[in-house]
C-alpha cells in the first residue's frame, strides 16, 4: 500500500466517521458539533458581547 493510498483511506474514514457522529446527532436531536466546538470556548470570555446581554 502506497503512502498516498493510506492517506486517502484516513481522510476517508474521518469523513464518514463525522457523518456518522452528524447522523446519531440529528436523531437525537444535537448538534454535537456545535456543542463541541462551544465545549472548548471560555465560559466567560468577557468583552462587549457579554456587557449587552
Amino acid at each position: 500500500m502506497k503512502k498516498s493510498d493510506r492517506i486517502i483511506a484516513a481522510l476517508a474514514l474521518l469523513s464518514a466517521a463525522i457523518i456518522v457522529v452528524r447522523v446519531i446527532g440529528a436523531m437525537a436531536g444535537y448538534d454535537l458539533i456545535d456543542m463541541a466546538i462551544d465545549a472548548t470556548r471560555p465560559a466567560d470570555a468577557g468583552g462587549w458581547p457579554m456587557e449587552a446581554h
